[in-house]
């Protein structure tokens, strides 16, 4: 299975290097309330709500400075090394060891300690190119640095649900960094000390990244203009760009989806 993936993928490349104009972004629901109903609560893949220091044990953290518990709070922290948003090079990723469905539905909160400068991504069905696990050894060691992640020995989802100054959410697809879908940055405008509520729903080739139950961003995977649908179970990361600094969040659960909805 995994070398039929390898091999869809790889011809598909090969086919969009020959020439052919990327399309626009879909721009779908924005705006419009999302609540799922086809979620089952009652079986968690995995929850915390951040109170016992020694859930650290379940994610990893490449690049940035720290992540430690504080006051029931998970806080992902980078020092930024140059001081320039734009040359800034610790940028972290932290991952959840636990793997994930294909379909679920992720709800956490978070709190930038400074909405007017940062910019924090979800990273989602995520393994290795030839379909291993993202902490196979075998893989290039990763820092922090984007690339390694969109562009490197990576396949995925991810989404960039608060940019400060850009004023979108996008979805990309990666492996190639492909700008699938742009929405409406909701995270910014909010209140300085508000802790919001991000969900990311995928079901198949749909994908929903909420705010509040509010649609930030929206994607139709039609499994063909960027390659094939990501249905394979994976890994998610929490990603924060070097100059967001620090954020603190709230709470996290992945929950699986009902069969048959």
């Amino acid at each position: 299975m995994q070398c039929l993936l390898v091999a869809a993928t790889g011809l598909w490349l090969m086919a969009a290097t020959a020439g052919e104009a990327a399309p626009a972004p879909q721009k779908k629901l924005l705006g419009t309330r999302f609540i799922p109903f086809d979620v089952d609560f009652e079986h968690p893949v995995y929850e915390t709500r951040f109170d016992d220091p020694s859930m650290l044990k379940d994610w990893v953290l490449e690049g940035g400075k720290k992540m430690s518990v504080e006051c029931g709070l998970f806080v992902l922290e980078s020092e930024p090394k140059s001081g320039r948003e734009e040359t800034d090079d610790n940028h972290l990723v932290c991952w959840l060891k636990t793997e994930i469905p294909a379909d679920f539905l992720l709800e956490f909160t978070v709190r930038p300690q400074n909405r007017a400068r940062g910019l924090n991504i979800v990273f989602f069905n995520t393994r290795g190119r030839e379909g291993q696990s993202i902490f196979n050894p075998a893989l290039p060691k990763r820092s922090g640095s984007f690339p390694q992640y969109h562009s490197g020995a990576l396949n995925g989802y991810h989404i960039s649900y608060w940019a400060a100054g850009r004023g979108t959410a996008n979805v990309r697809k990666n492996f190639g960094f492909h700008l699938a879908a742009e929405g409406q940055d909701l995270i910014a405008p909010a209140r300085a000390d508000a802790f919001q509520m991000v969900r990311i729903y995928k079901r198949g080739g749909a994908i929903r990244c909420m705010v509040d139950d509010i649609v930030s961003v929206a994607y139709e995977d039609d499994g063909k203009t960027f390659g094939p649908v990501w249905t394979h179970s994976g890994w998610v990361g929490l990603r924060q760009m070097g100059h967001t600094g620090r954020c603190e969040y709230g709470y996290l659960k992945v929950l699986p989806l009902l069969a048959g909805r």
